[in-house]
């Protein structure tokens, strides 16, 4: 299906927009529309959800930091080099840490009977279009993923920031949770000797109908993600699937599936509505298990998920068991979940509910 795709670039000056599809090579140069308040307009012409590239030359904006933008949306405004699927404030402010980085807000839980410490990271212009509503991704073993841990650190904002900066994906609302003492007990599932259904009640009747009050989140399962990596991994798939009328979005890196009761018994159950990110590297010790996640791989694709639209895996050579290779990873993982495509989510969700 053809679409019309309108970019608005903000400049003083009347630049020259040059674009190209994904299947194309050359870049070719477009003149201006029109321009109003500062927004030049440009209308160019594509397949539904076909990748555009563009760029400019003249005016005053600055570029994008890749030198060029992509999007797939039927509408983009560049301003100041980032790209938005709406029409901006004049002047957005950047995303930020809605806490002190050596001091993160701590909730208590009268399920788990202790205070667990959980880090907010807003998108761009968050406090400044209250209109607007934000999926929200809630990730395991957050004392690792914005701030260094003991060991290492996801540097996540930075890769977060990148891609919404470049309009690959949604405005997402980050939910980073620390893990307490019992880490082993909290993420591993009941049937690997571990309590991961009281962390995950946890989560599901206390942590998200607060972060649902406190921030403006699209609460629905369709905007609502969920990751880990190691026991971090396991424990976020196990959440999802057990919760998918909750998650309806899960990224496993690296997950520890090694713990195989729990990962054996998926076979014999109904395929849940879920998108899955799956990865491992195949380096260091052990490979990174690699053969456990490629076994997942291979029960979730019997029970009839659909791999590069449902489900998508895969292989990080020579990455090893580590925060950086998960930090690296995560790019592939956030475009999966939260692609700022137009029409995909009626599509993925259609596609879901067969």
């Amino acid at each position: 299906m053809q679409r019309t795709v309108s970019v608005f670039w903000e400049s003083s000056q009347p630049p020259t927009l040059f674009w190209r599809l994904s299947d194309q090579r050359e870049f070719q140069p477009l003149s201006v529309g029109r321009s109003s308040d500062g927004w030049y307009h440009y209308d160019l012409e594509a397949q539904e959800d076909q990748l555009i590239a563009c760029y400019i030359s003249g005016g005053t904006n600055r570029f994008p930091e890749v030198g060029h933008c992509k999007f797939r949306t039927r509408h983009a405004f560049v301003s100041n080099g980032e790209v938005f699927h709406y029409m901006p404030a004049l002047e957005v402010e950047g995303p930020a840490r809605d806490y002190a980085a050596g001091a993160p807000l701590e909730i208590h839980s009268e399920i788990l009977k202790e205070k667990r410490k959980v880090r907010v990271y807003l998108p761009r212009g968050y406090r400044q279009h209250t209109e607007r509503r934000y999926p929200v991704l809630y990730v395991q073993d957050g004392q690792n993923i914005f701030e260094r841990g003991a060991y290492g650190s996801w540097q996540a904002h930075l890769k977060l920031d990148r891609l919404i900066a470049r309009g690959e994906i949604e405005e997402v609302i980050v939910v980073a949770v620390d893990h307490g003492l019992g880490r082993f007990q909290d993420y591993v599932p009941p049937e690997d000797g571990g309590k991961a259904h009281r962390y995950a009640a946890f989560l599901v009747n206390e942590l998200k109908p607060w972060i649902d009050l406190a921030y403006r989140t699209k609460p629905g399962p369709q905007d609502t993600a969920i990751m880990g990596s190691s026991l971090g991994g396991l424990a976020a798939f196990y959440i999802a699937w057990n919760y998918s009328y909750i998650f309806g979005k899960v990224a496993s890196l690296s997950g520890s599936w090694w713990l195989r009761r729990f990962r054996d018994r998926l076979p014999f159950q109904r395929r849940r509505k879920l998108k899955v990110y799956l990865d491992s590297g195949d380096s260091g010790p052990s490979k990174d298990c690699v053969q456990h996640s490629q076994a997942l791989n291979e029960i979730l694709q019997r029970l009839g998920y659909q791999a590069g639209s449902q489900l998508r895996y895969r292989v990080a050579r020579r990455h090893t068991h580590t925060e950086s290779a998960w930090g690296e990873r995560t790019v592939q993982a956030l475009r999966f979940l939260f692609s700022a495509s137009s029409g995909e989510r009626g599509r993925e969700n259609r596609r879901l509910a067969g």
